[in-house]
């Protein structure tokens, strides 16, 4: 497995609107633990400080990382470079700028439901789904033959809601962890396809 400690050092402390590694974020590394990344293609959507498209390209994938700000992509970047890594970085809101297909797409989403808060590496919208429904609305176009996504979701969002209201994709349980205050599941999102063929744009 990746040597995490490495790839914490190059990351350093992010600053400004850089969401840092937390719990979370160590759920989705144990999750990608358990694959085989050599030769995917891999996107790390929402990258905050980069440290899941590490891990993937430390393991041997094609990593983009995409953000919609600036300082992300920037801090993702030079921890590539400090690590020997290749990544590359594409600015976008969700999938607005991401173009073609990717085996494994990883999505840790700011998840808190709104109430005033006012940092949007937290704040999820209203529910704390707004961000997450969108990513699962546009999620199969972007998805290879036999493509998936994990995603990062919380007891606060409601997974129950986020799978009942996605019924034309196929969920289920990777991991989780219990912390005092809520629930951490990583779900395995796929397209649930009865005919057998990849969604088209």
């Amino acid at each position: 497995m990746s040597n995490i400690q490495e790839i914490m050092k190059a990351i350093g402390k992010p600053t400004g609107n850089v969401y840092a590694p937390s719990e979370d974020t160590f759920l989705m590394i144990d999750a990608l633990s358990a694959l085989s990344l050599r030769g995917k293609i891999v996107l790390d959507l929402g990258t905050g400080s980069g440290i899941l498209g590490l891990v993937c390209a430390e393991m041997g994938a094609q990593v983009t990382v995409a953000d919609i700000e600036d300082s992300a992509l920037t801090a993702a970047a030079s921890a590539a470079r400090k690590l020997n890594l290749t990544i590359q970085t594409t600015r976008s809101n969700i999938f607005s700028n991401i173009p073609g297909r990717f085996d494994i797409v990883l999505f840790n989403p700011p998840y808190l439901p709104s109430r005033g808060i006012m940092d949007s590496t937290v704040d999820g919208g209203s529910g704390g789904r707004e961000l997450v429904n969108r990513f699962l609305d546009e999620l199969p176009i972007h998805l290879n033959e036999n493509g998936f996504a994990f995603l990062l979701v919380s007891s606060l969002t409601g997974p129950r809601a986020i799978i009942d209201e996605h019924q034309k994709l196929d969920f289920s349980v990777v991991l989780s962890r219990s912390l005092f205050f809520e629930e951490l599941q990583v779900l395995s999102c796929k397209p649930r396809n009865l005919s057998g063929q990849r969604p088209d744009r």
